[in-house]
C-alpha cells in the first residue's frame, strides 16, 4: 500500500470522526449553550450559513477570552460563561479533527499515486 492510499484511508477515518463530533457538538453543546442564552434573555443568532454557527461556538469556547474581543459570529463571552467541560472537549475534539481531515486533504491532493501517469 503506497502513501496516496494510506492517506486515503486515514482521510476517511478523520472524516468520520469529524462528522460524529460535529453532530455530537451540535446536538449536545450548541444546543444547551443556546437554551442558557435563552434563560438569560439573550437569543441566539437567527442565521446559520451552512452550519457556520457550529463553527462559532466552537471556536468562541475554545479560543482564549483576549482573542475574542470582536468575534462577531456569536456572543462569544455567553458561550464561553455558559459552555460544560463536556462542551469544551467536544469543541476541540471538533476543532482538531477538522483541522487534520483539511490538512489530509490537501496532502493527499498533491500526492500522486504510483500507477497514475498525468
Amino acid at each position: 500500500m503506497d502513501l496516496y492510499h494510506k492517506l486515503l484511508i486515514s482521510g476517511l477515518i478523520f472524516f468520520f470522526i469529524f462528522a460524529i463530533s460535529w453532530i455530537c457538538f451540535a446536538r449536545l453543546s450548541m444546543t444547551y449553550i443556546e437554551r442558557e442564552m435563552r434563560k438569560e434573555g439573550k437569543e441566539p443568532p437567527l442565521w446559520d450559513g451552512m452550519g457556520a454557527r457550529i463553527v462559532g461556538y466552537a471556536f468562541a469556547i475554545t479560543l482564549p477570552k483576549d482573542s475574542l474581543k470582536n468575534y462577531i459570529l456569536v456572543d462569544a463571552e455567553a458561550a464561553k460563561r455558559l459552555s460544560r467541560p463536556l462542551d469544551r472537549k467536544l469543541a476541540v475534539c471538533y476543532i482538531i479533527a477538522g483541522f487534520v481531515v483539511t490538512m489530509i486533504a490537501l496532502v493527499t491532493y498533491f500526492v500522486k499515486p504510483d500507477d497514475l501517469i498525468l
